[in-house]
């Protein structure tokens, strides 16, 4: 079996899914997900979540403490993380705690039997199995008729969705350090980029902050405020994204997922350069190399 620890957000939790996916489908072997983590923060660092992989139409098995500790993490230090990551193959049980954000080489030799930790923001691990995650990444509830009238309008036009995050990027002094706010130019820029290749576009703004938005942002390109979603059913702002023909996405793993999940073949997708606000954390592997980066 495959073990995945969750934690942080929706995004977060669909790149360990994903990832945990994969590695279940190369062994035919049953996926599980360890959901112990998701509200614990000591350090208050990183906002505290639930489970929200359940708003998908997807069966979820949620490891046992029995099953979990057949992987000895308890007694994992530095050197055992070290061995199991290099040497998988001398574990019958594997611990794979993630180092950095590098893509891990050694991920495709990691066993039936192992146990993922960390956040697996690359999409090299899973990439080979899109056309499954975007059948599991379909909404679990029907949409309502406000959403299903912006997914109209959305695919009526040259639709471009433009995802702002605020929420705890402002208001959790750690988040904010770690994750930090884009600039207003960013936006404008990209919107800029995007309008010298593709004419006639339409803007849809998604955001926690809609109000902020309102005040903060203007285009000459006809805009819309997408406003069908509060946060108990936010997760239908990133269903309405994808279908947006382009994407110019926040530091979020929220609107990277729109994006990645957007099926169309022309379209042209802007993210951040600078993925975090700390610059010690590594994070070229990111973003997809047909993106543009800003």
């Amino acid at each position: 079996m495959i073990v995945v620890k969750l934690i942080g957000g929706l995004g977060n939790q669909m790149f360990q899914y994903a990832a945990g996916k994969s590695l279940a489908i190369k062994h035919r072997t049953d996926l599980y997900i360890d959901t112990k983590h998701l509200n614990k923060d000591t350090n208050d660092t990183y906002t505290k979540r639930n489970l929200e992989l359940n708003v998908f139409d997807i069966e979820l098995k949620i490891a046992s403490d029995e099953l979990i500790n057949k992987f000895n993490i308890e007694n994992s230090n530095k050197l055992s993380r070290y061995f199991q990551r290099h040497y998988p193959f001398l574990f019958k049980n594997l611990y794979v705690a993630e180092s950095g954000q590098l893509y891990h080489t050694a991920f495709t030799q990691f066993q039936k039997n192992t146990y993922l930790s960390g956040y697996w923001q690359n999409e090299d691990y899973f990439k080979n199995i899109k056309s499954t995650l975007q059948q599991d990444f379909e909404p679990r509830e029907e949409m309502s008729d406000e959403n299903k009238f912006w997914l109209n309008k959305i695919i009526s036009y040259e639709s471009l969705s433009l995802h702002i995050r605020r929420g705890d990027y402002v208001t959790n002094p750690g988040a904010n350090k770690t994750h930090g706010l884009l600039s207003l130019e960013y936006y404008k820029s990209a919107v800029e980029k995007i309008s010298n290749h593709k004419k006639n576009i339409q803007i849809f703004i998604f955001s926690d902050d809609l109000d902020w938005c309102k005040e903060k942002l203007k285009f000459k390109h006809d805009t819309h405020y997408v406003d069908a979603n509060l946060l108990k059913n936010a997760y239908l702002d990133m269903y309405l994204m994808k279908h947006c023909k382009h994407n110019i996405i926040a530091n979020s793993s929220f609107s990277w997922w729109a994006a990645w999940l957007n099926n169309n073949e022309n379209k042209m997708v802007i993210a951040p350069k600078q993925w975090f606000a700390d610059t010690t954390i590594h994070t070229i592997d990111i973003i997809p190399k047909s993106w543009i980066q800003m």
